[in-house]
């Protein structure tokens, strides 16, 4: 009679084990499609950033000044439409761009020197200066061919283009 009681037990343990297990698996399954649902891998193209790989959190698209944020430009001829950037935010709505010759200020900080010319030689106009709008944001990076919020061809990022706040992974 122990013995029977004993096996009885053991399927009772097995059995929850099997089922903790299954819960597992379902929660692990369900945390993932979470995870890629709320995480975007982006890759760095070019030189503008020391780092070449970032996740972006999607549920995250207010970003702040100095945070990295990842966007999708406006169709340029520089680069392939749909091609992701990765930045620096600069400016915040309500800051103040200013522009001084071809010298770029924003809130009162030096950001940059903006080029007459691309890489490839074709010629490229400066933002205008103002006052950055709701939803907007002016991005940067401190390379000097940077194609960025300095130059009208990408102009200020509305938030309707940033796909989430960035981080660097390698």
């Amino acid at each position: 009679m122990a013995s029977a009681e004993g096996t009885q037990q053991k399927l009772s343990y097995t059995r929850l084990l099997g089922l903790l297990a299954m819960l597992a698996v379902i929660l692990m399954f369900h945390w993932g499609q979470q995870a890629l649902a709320r995480y975007r891998f982006a890759l760095n193209q070019t030189e503008s950033l020391p780092n070449w790989a970032f996740i972006a959190d999607q549920f995250n698209r207010v970003p702040q000044r100095g945070q990295m944020v990842a966007f999708v430009p406006p169709e340029t001829q520089f680069y392939p439409v749909g091609m992701v950037f990765c930045k620096i935010v600069a400016g915040v709505p309500g800051d103040r761009v200013e522009v001084r010759g071809r010298d770029f200020f924003v809130a009162g900080k030096f950001i940059g020197r903006a080029k007459t010319h691309s890489k490839a030689g074709v010629a490229v106009a400066p933002l205008a200066p103002g006052v950055i709008p709701r939803d907007h944001y002016f991005v940067y990076t401190p390379h000097v061919d940077s194609l960025d919020s300095r130059y009208a061809v990408i102009g200020l990022v509305p938030k309707a283009r940033v796909l989430g706040v960035a981080k660097a992974v390698m």
